[in-house]
């Protein structure tokens, strides 16, 4: 057990008076203690050490603090620099709270706290935060601290995903008027649209429209208040987007800190991401115009590698079952982020060129209509660089200048990159340009560059293979197998696709399932099983005989003797997404 979790326990049962302790010893954590701890631990850690402190005697632990806080950020590997900045600040405005007897500020303070910390309202927090207005001679109700923003939006998430648009509207308004309170302006923005989509699911169009011309209205203040800096370069970013994950703290969008006084041109364009979401929201359901559909989808989304797993596909299935014609043909998992994720996955099967151009114009006219212009040329770019490891460098160079015109305006120096590589005679010469490529691609919320390899002469062995449900659709490296997967397989997939995941989770070697004991988990027959797995490896390969240049064997994914499991020696990851209730 971490000594970072142990004290941060010690200091709860001193919550509850259940324990003494010496405060500043508990926080005053050596560097060997805090090189393997989450920084949320450590944050969360150092805020209670600081509220223990001024409940017990009215004085501040903060040195002590922030020299904790400074040693982890000299020693720890898991530093990420998005969570201690903001926690410095906190100690600071908690100091002031209790100097001014203000219960605003304290509000305030815990409010910070929550965001992005899902197990915030069950923590011992709201009890500290409420015995030190108490200790403070400040009168507040218990809701005050444990009724947060960041409480209330999830609670709203979770309504409106069960398509309860009646409760998801009073906690999603509260929740926002707390966001806009404490200047959380990408939050409010972001917020904004949830109550458009809510005022959607409820049938009221006319409402949403009055959300997004108040959306508009803040996020035009916002940047008048602060106008952003004609360059980014060198200057600190008010919002912080992309995942980070520290413990149980999950976040996408976050403020880098608290109350942000200067914005930048990146900043600007994140605050309208959630304005242009609105736009085609509102066009889509007004007009059951599925191309609107995708392009609220990818703009909210993209990026976010943990979509998938939130509320929102849910929501946004909501919203086409009630104003999409024929809306069991949209995928809500099918992304433009994820499809451009399938892409670079089938480069390890050796796609063929028709269906790697196909996809990339695809995508790219689907990310340039959603005003995605960066995005759509590294699609381009992408395609470029795994058409030329797959199918030659002349047959790339053809295909990819007829797009100059635009990309030289939009991603230059990374066209650059691309450019230079194609032309490089050697293959060690190739490795280092690649690698340049990629590091100016991180630039962007771009998937993850998985080939590695393309500098190599030989092309990968495709042996980490990945095999996904989207909802109905069935995906084998990218490659569609089935568009509406038949419920027999799916269901044998579940089972085998937990003990896959269960049994590479603990480090065990993948168990035969029986077949028995497979037709006692689907409730099919052995009969009905080897049948259904028989007609799914005839789709594989001819699915794959379609699509790429490569061989699947049959046992590929699923193995059958002497009985049935993935097959752990090809398949890298199993995946479900699903809108379905579990």
């Amino acid at each position: 057990m971490s000594s970072v979790i142990e004290r941060y326990r010690a200091l709860e049962e001193y919550i509850a008076g259940d324990r003494r302790v010496a405060v500043a010893d508990l926080v005053d954590v050596p560097a060997a203690d805090l090189r393997q701890a989450d920084e949320h631990d450590v944050a969360v850690l150092l805020l209670l050490g600081e509220l223990c402190a001024r409940m017990a005697d009215g004085t501040t632990a903060a040195p002590t603090l922030l020299e904790t806080a400074e040693r982890y950020v000299n020693t720890s590997f898991f530093y990420t620099g998005r969570i201690l900045p903001r926690t410095r600040e906190l100690i600071e405005l908690l100091g002031r709270a209790v100097r001014e007897r203000s219960l605003d500020l304290l509000t305030e303070v815990a409010d910070h706290l929550s965001q992005g910390w899902a197990g915030y309202a069950d923590s011992v927090f709201p009890t500290a935060f409420m015995r030190l207005a108490d200790a403070s001679g400040l009168k507040a109700k218990p809701e005050l601290f444990s009724r947060v923003s960041f409480v209330l939006w999830n609670e709203g998430l979770k309504a409106a995903a069960a398509n309860a648009p009646e409760r998801a509207l009073p906690l999603f308004r509260d929740s926002l008027e707390r966001y806009r309170r404490y200047r959380y302006y990408a939050d409010a923005s972001w917020l904004h649209t949830d109550l458009v989509i809510t005022q959607l699911l409820a049938g009221n169009k006319g409402e949403a429209s009055a959300v997004l011309e108040a959306q508009r209205d803040y996020v035009e203040e916002v940047l008048a208040a602060h106008p952003p800096t004609a360059s980014d370069a060198g200057r600190r970013f008010a919002f912080h987007l992309g995942d980070v994950q520290s413990g149980t703290y999950s976040t996408f969008v976050e403020s880098s800190a608290l109350r942000p006084t200067e914005l930048t041109e990146r900043d600007r364009e994140l605050l309208m991401r959630y304005v242009h979401t609105s736009e085609f929201l509102i066009s889509a359901c007004r007009y059951g115009a599925r191309r609107d559909f995708d392009a609220a989808l990818d703009v909210f989304s993209f990026g976010w590698a943990t979509y998938q797993q939130s509320p929102y596909p849910r929501m946004f299935q909501h919203l086409a079952d009630r104003y999409l014609q024929s809306s069991e043909s949209w995928n809500v998992h099918l992304t433009a982020y994820e499809r451009w994720h399938r892409m670079l996955c089938s480069y390890r099967v050796r796609v063929k060129p028709h269906v790697l151009i196909d996809t990339a114009a695809t995508l790219h006219d689907r990310l340039g209509y959603a005003g995605l212009e960066a995005c759509a040329s590294l699609i381009l770019l992408d395609t470029a660089v795994l058409h030329a490891r797959l199918h030659g460098r002349s047959d790339a160079v053809d295909w990819i200048t007829r797009y100059l015109r635009d990309l030289r305006p939009t991603v230059p120096e990374t066209l650059g990159a691309v450019v230079d590589y194609l032309q490089a005679p050697q293959s060690t010469e190739r490795r280092r340009l690649l690698s340049r490529y990629i590091g100016l691609r991180a630039d962007h919320l771009a998937p993850e560059f998985l080939s590695l390899d393309l500098g190599d002469e030989q092309l990968p062995e495709p042996n980490r293979l990945e095999v996904t449900l989207y909802g109905p659709l069935l995906s084998v490296e990218g490659i569609t197998v089935h568009e509406i997967t038949p419920k027999p397989l799916i269901d044998i997939l579940r089972v085998l696709g937990r003990e896959f995941t269960q049994s590479r989770a603990e480090g065990l070697d993948v168990p035969l399932l029986s077949a028995a004991e497979l037709s006692q988990r689907t409730n099919r027959t052995s009969a009905a099983l080897a049948q259904t797995v028989r007609r799914f490896r005839g789709a594989c390969q001819e699915r794959f005989h379609e699509t790429t240049n490569w061989d699947i064997i049959q046992d590929a994914i699923i193995q059958g003797r002497p009985g049935y499991r993935l097959n752990p020696q090809n398949i890298y990851r199993f995946v479900e997404y699903s809108t379905e209730s579990s």
